[in-house]
């Protein structure tokens, strides 16, 4: 054996066992970092559909504090 095919050898080993699972563990992580993001992302826009329905119920508050007062006051809010 020379010197050559040993380091060959070698060099395929260590690729073998240390370059192999890197590419596989570096799969993983990237896919597991996508899916944190994906779920932060979803998170985001929960939080924003929520505060969306909160403005609506606001909105329809004031429409019945509105109506409220025509019902209760026909003549006076018509009179403006």
């Amino acid at each position: 054996m020379d010197l050559t095919s040993v380091i060959t050898g070698s060099i395929a080993v260590l690729s073998l066992f240390v370059g192999l699972p890197g590419i596989v563990f570096h799969f993983i992580y990237k896919s597991k970092k996508n899916k944190t993001e994906m779920i932060k992302q979803q998170k985001e826009l929960l939080a924003l559909e929520i505060e969306k329905d909160k403005m609506q119920l606001r909105l329809l508050e004031e429409e019945n504090k509105k109506y409220d007062k025509i019902i209760n006051n026909p003549a006076g809010y018509f009179d403006k």
